[in-house]
């Protein structure tokens, strides 16, 4: 890994590079390039990186193992050769602001990807695997055999002569510090589905010797779950095999020749059964949406389903007409495997935000921010689509909320004012659910539900996990209705969602982002 900087590079000053440090580091197979770049001059334009504006060049004239990035009109692109492809970004780069930009090299998926602050943005594949070195030379802020220029400001350059995690490389977007210690890319992928084999495999941490593997059914792996001490394969098998339709749990802590122990994350996958496993709605869900669908994962060797779905339990155990949807599952040879009962139940929806588009029903003119109330809030995407079209917990949108408390009143605030009061005690509703996500590197602050009713009275409630911000992936909020005291729930009008301390606020230099999806009534 190498840490640079330079500013202003250009026509003007391309020869002004000062060193801060003599090395060599070497990035040909898979590695990332990161830096800080600010720009307001649109980059040449093309097909491919290596006619834009040169950030980052190691290129030949020809077809060759070589690579570029680029400023390519306003976008970010990121080129590799043999065969000659470019990856460009969805998002603008070209802002007259500091923009976190990465490009990524992955000879295993055999891909090549742009980030932009700290997102995954645009992937393409890549079939060569060859090392990308026809070019020895790494030039910074132009390309210098087509003599085209970036104009701007780079900080911060890093080398990575690795892959790294989508996670990773948000923490770097954040100036969060990385352990590079510990074991990745586990192999089940984490979350898997349909595991069949009780092989682990993963790539170990640098300066790892030996591995303590762990193994269990409850992500809480104590001692008691170490099934390998001491190890110095990278994979072990699990010689106890996998029960079908079990979610495992596995970690693995790396060890250095000192004793210095990395405790790795904890990875999870979900063993291949002979019945019918892994449905969609999960059993026992009880906020489930009316237009839901329903999937799950087939046992092993089906050929065909017979779905019975209802509302009364021992009717579908049973298998009655009257529930009887059709086929049954069976394995090759006309075998019936029968399988197990699952339940869920259903909410009243309160918002999805699948009605926005960016014309004339706009996010931001329904859910008002900053620029209405005053907070430090931004409902949506500076620039269409605003509603979130890929970070979503159902469907297609999502509401994205950027947070700044870095001024008065130092906590940021969305809105929603029904055009008519909400009576929320229909159909026996006693919860208020909503699904609300972060992202590796946020500030932790408060996360925060209010309701007003008509006579103006309001009650807030905070989300119990002071961490919540820095979730990665959404998490289900169910918030009692009766912890809204003093308001009342036959007239809503108005529903709050912020960020800080509202009752003592307190300033915070840094920015984040949430997203809020599928707000509904349930039980």
């Amino acid at each position: 890994m190498g840490v640079g900087r330079v500013n202003g590079c250009g026509p003007a000053r391309a020869g002004r590079l000062e060193r801060r440090a003599v090395a060599v580091w070497v990035i040909q197979d898979s590695f990332v390039i990161t830096a800080w770049i600010k720009t307001d001059t649109t980059g040449l334009t093309g097909t491919y990186a290596h006619e834009g504006s040169g950030v980052f060049w190691s290129d030949i004239a020809g077809t060759a193992n070589d690579f570029v990035v680029a400023v390519l009109g306003a976008k970010l692109s990121f080129f590799a050769g043999n065969p000659d492809v470019s990856v460009s970004s969805n998002a603008d780069i070209v802002t007259g602001d500091w923009v976190y930009i990465a490009a990524v090299r992955n000879t295993t998926a055999k891909t090549l990807s742009v980030f932009v602050n700290g997102e995954f943005d645009n992937s393409v594949s890549h079939s060569n695997t060859s090392a990308l070195n026809a070019n020895s030379d790494l030039v910074i802020g132009s390309n210098t055999l087509d003599g085209r220029y970036y104009t701007g400001s780079i900080d911060e350059v890093r080398l990575f002569s690795r892959r790294l995690t989508d996670d990773q490389i948000a923490a770097l977007y954040a100036g969060d510090t990385i352990d590079f210690g510990k074991a990745e890319f586990p192999n089940p992928a984490d979350g898997q589905v349909g595991v069949t084999k009780a092989l682990l495999q993963w790539t170990q941490g640098e300066g790892a010797v030996t591995h303590n593997v762990y193994l269990g059914t409850s992500p809480d792996l104590t001692e008691t779950d170490c099934v390998a001490s001491a190890y110095t394969k990278v994979f072990y098998f699990h010689a106890g095999g996998l029960v079908g339709g079990a979610t495992y749990y596995w970690r693995v802590d790396e060890v250095e020749a000192d004793g210095t122990i990395h405790t790795g994350d904890v990875w999870s996958f979900i063993a291949q059964a002979d019945v019918a496993y892994y449905p969609t709605p999960k059993d026992g869900s009880n906020s489930i949406q009316l237009t839901s669908s329903l999937t799950w994962m087939a046992g092993k060797n089906a050929i065909a389903h017979h779905l019975y779905f209802g509302a009364d339990a021992n009717a579908v155990a049973a298998g009655t007409a009257d529930v009887d949807q059709g086929e049954f599952e069976k394995r090759a040879g006309n075998v019936t495997m029968t399988g197990s009962v699952w339940s869920f139940s259903t909410v009243l929806p309160v918002e999805d935000f699948e009605s926005y588009n960016d014309d004339d029903t706009r996010i931001y003119d329904a859910w008002l921010d900053g620029y209405a109330n005053n907070t430090c809030s931004t409902v949506g995407n500076w620039n269409a689509p605003f509603a979130e079209l890929t970070v979503v917990h159902d469907a297609n949108q999502a509401m994205p909320l950027d947070y700044n408390n870095v001024d008065e009143p130092y906590y940021s605030e969305a809105q929603y004012e029904f055009a008519s009061s909400q009576d929320w005690t229909v159909d026996d509703a006693n919860a208020l659910i909503l699904y609300v996500g972060g992202k590796a590197g946020n500030p932790r602050v408060p996360l925060y539900v209010g309701l007003k009713d008509s006579s103006s009275r309001a009650a807030f409630v905070t989300h119990p996990d002071a961490d919540i911000t820095t979730t990665t992936e959404y998490v289900e909020w169910q918030i009692p209705l009766s912890e809204f005291t003093d308001v009342n729930l036959a007239r809503i009008k108005i529903i709050y969602i912020g960020l800080g301390d509202r009752e003592n606020p307190t300033p915070s230099d840094r920015l984040g982002r949430m997203y809020i999806d599928t707000i509904c009534l349930g039980k």
